[in-house]
């Protein structure tokens, strides 16, 4: 899981999930839930990989909305 959060940080992603919501709350009174644990590890990883997924899908989106076709439409500025 710390690699999924790696490589959503490299992308420059905040990864958002319901415990970090939790965790910004419970900063308030100096605790934090630990998102290795057992438990919460699975929910996290599944959540991590669903939006690292999503990112990726919005960008062949946009790829393809560029397509090589449309370029000469663009300025060369």
């Amino acid at each position: 899981m710390d690699g999924l959060i790696k490589i959503a940080n490299f992308m420059s992603l905040s990864p958002v999930t319901g415990f970090n919501i939790i965790n910004n709350v419970l900063k308030i009174f100096k605790l934090e839930i630990p998102l290795n644990t057992p438990g919460l590890r699975i929910i996290t990883k599944a959540i991590l990989v669903r939006e690292i997924n999503m990112y990726f899908a919005r960008i062949r989106k946009e790829d393809e909305s560029l397509s090589f076709t449309s370029l000469d439409k663009f300025s060369e500025d």
